[in-house]
């Protein structure tokens, strides 16, 4: 039997009871996957343009990370993913690279200093266009550069969210098809 793992690293405000997270933790659980739901706080305020505090976000988000898995033993999973949203995708790529996980990476709005620490090849994206937190063109970049699958969402914010309810509920369902099928896949 194939065992399988799948941790959510959330984002700063974003956790595992929003609509991303929240659906795609039920859709590995519908996957057999075994799912660790992190939990980050005490994040410093006022981040966007303050590069020191968003460094200091990163190494919250890393150093409870590694607190929430220290007991988590990935060599023995046969398949782990690594589900993370904007600041959790930072602290996903740090965490899996410092402790040789060999996870596959499913980033929701990866922030642009992402992409100098994922791993080539390995992941899939979701970026919505109007996302005020990492333009289009340095996620385009960014995913080109390391080979990475890119979903976007046109005119959809750092949530995947444009306004409109309509719309982005249409959006939802096709996200987590695209979730679904990445989960399917084996690592």
């Amino acid at each position: 039997m194939v065992t399988r793992i799948a941790a959510l690293f959330p984002g700063i405000g974003y956790n595992k009871s929003m609509p991303l997270l929240y659906h795609a933790g039920k859709l590995a659980l519908q996957q057999d996957f075994k799912v660790k739901a992190l939990d980050f706080k005490g994040f410093p305020t006022r981040l966007k343009g303050n590069r020191d505090a968003m460094m200091q976000a990163f190494s919250v988000a890393v150093a409870q990370a590694e607190e929430q898995l220290r007991f988590i033993d990935f060599p023995v999973y046969d398949d782990v993913v690594f589900i993370s949203k904007s600041v959790g995708t930072v602290a996903a790529a740090i965490y899996a690279a410092k402790y040789h996980v060999p996870a596959r990476q499913l980033y929701f709005t990866p922030l642009e200093q992402t992409f100098s620490l994922v791993e080539a090849g390995n992941g899939l994206v979701f970026h919505g266009t109007a996302d005020s937190w990492a333009s289009t063109a340095a996620v385009t970049e960014g995913c080109e550069t390391k080979q990475l699958t890119l979903k976007t969402i046109p005119d959809a914010n750092h949530s995947l969210e444009t306004g409109n309810v309509s719309a982005d509920l249409a959006a939802l369902s096709g996200i987590m098809e695209d979730v679904e099928q990445f989960l399917r896949q084996s690592a």
